[in-house]
């Protein structure tokens, strides 16, 4: 028996999905995308989801349409938002499954990704990486880097991931990790000429892509012996826990650093003696918080930090606000956007008297960082990574 077409597998699936959705709208109000567009209706959650659910319904094949459809699917930041809505409010329908099955869907249909983002997924697949970064290119952030490279009779594996070769800024989050662990004398490696998680091509609907590099990763940590993976970002934090196959991650402990952190902190490992005289907010992670309910471990690190005063966002843990990052948008810029989340998450961080806006995650650093510079306010609000923070009161 012949398998079934993949888009007409996909175009099944995704109506499975939305068909138990009651368009009740009660996920609009909590979409980010709602605050910076003018409020069409084709916005939030259900707005996607419908536009994509009604075009299969309707079997659309202009392509002015689905030009229209790729636009709106690949705005969606990925926060999970809408989900939690829906689960709290109604049918707990799986938006975000539907909404990364209608990319793969364009993809087929060679109407996605958009046009920046297939940049990105060329140099995935020639190089390993989102950025266009060469192998030799890559290693140029370790340099004056004293880790060690990662072997059997090490316990961990610091994975860094692909943002902090490419970003000078965010190489310095690496470099308090490798600091940090140091300090607390963990046995730990890197991997010199590691690849890239996956997790841009499945946010951009390159599937089989994701495939092949999630083999990859497996491969080598297996002939490496690795058992215990601490990660930089979030997104790769999520994606070996919850997208490459379990039985192939069995045996493997995978930690995101504020959660490692914590631990090393409980164990006395680390001990912060430095005051540091600030108050300070944190903006959760989407892909540490909403998807994996990391709330505590970050929390935790802060409060541990003599001196830090912690304030809340109105908008914090399972409700906080994306910095606008996710779902492959650090790869594409969407002209129907008034404004950027980050903005206004700057200008409620100000509203809420603190002085530090404090974060885990590679991207929302980068977007919080933007949306300082964009609204002047670089003398009044700071935007620190905590690994840095934790450094800083050593």
């Amino acid at each position: 028996m012949l398998e079934k077409d993949v888009k007409v597998q996909l175009k099944e699936e995704i109506l499975d999905i939305l068909g138990i959705c009651i368009n009740c709208r009660f996920c609009f109000p909590s979409c980010p995308r709602f605050d910076i567009t003018i409020g069409e209706n084709s916005c939030g959650g259900s707005g996607l989801t419908r536009s994509l659910y009604y075009a299969i319904k309707w079997d659309m094949k202009d392509k002015a349409s689905l030009t229209e459809l790729r636009d709106l699917l690949y705005s969606c930041m990925t926060c999970k938002n809408c989900e939690v809505a829906c689960k709290k409010l109604s049918t707990a329908t799986k938006l975000l499954d539907a909404i990364e099955k209608g990319k793969q869907l364009l993809l087929e249909e060679m109407i996605g990704p958009m046009p920046d983002q297939k940049r990105a997924l060329a140099s995935l697949e020639k190089y390993g990486n989102p950025y266009g970064m060469a192998p030799s290119e890559r290693k140029e952030w370790m340099q004056g880097l004293s880790a060690p490279r990662f072997s059997k009779e090490m316990d961990v594996l610091f994975y860094v991931g692909c943002t902090a070769p490419h970003d000078p800024m965010v190489a310095r989050m690496a470099k308090a990790i490798v600091a940090l662990l140091e300090k607390a004398n963990v046995k730990f490696g890197i991997i010199e000429d590691e690849i890239c998680c996956g997790n841009p091509s499945l946010s951009m609907g390159e599937r089989l892509l994701f495939e092949d590099i999630s083999a990859k990763n497996l491969d080598r940590f297996k002939s490496l012996g690795v058992k215990h993976i601490v990660t930089l970002s979030p997104h790769c934090f999520d994606t070996f826990m919850n997208r490459y196959p379990e039985e192939s991650m069995q045996g493997i402990k995978v930690q995101h650093y504020t959660q490692f952190l914590a631990d090393l902190i409980d164990r006395k490992a680390l001990v912060f003696k430095k005051k540091i005289e600030a108050t300070a907010v944190y903006q959760d992670p989407c892909y540490l918080g909403r998807h994996n309910e990391v709330y505590d471990a970050p929390r935790k690190v802060l409060h541990n930090i003599p001196g830090i005063k912690l304030v809340e966002f109105n908008k914090s843990k399972v409700d906080s606000v994306c910095c606008g990052g996710g779902g492959g948008r650090m790869f594409a810029d969407f002209e129907s956007e008034t404004d950027r989340i980050a903005n206004l998450r700057v200008k409620e961080a100000l509203g809420i008297g603190t002085g530090m806006v404090v974060t885990a995650c590679p991207w929302c650093l980068i977007n919080m960082v933007d949306g300082v510079k964009s609204v002047n306010v670089e003398d009044k609000l700071a935007v620190k990574d905590l690994a840095e923070l934790c450094l800083e009161a050593l």
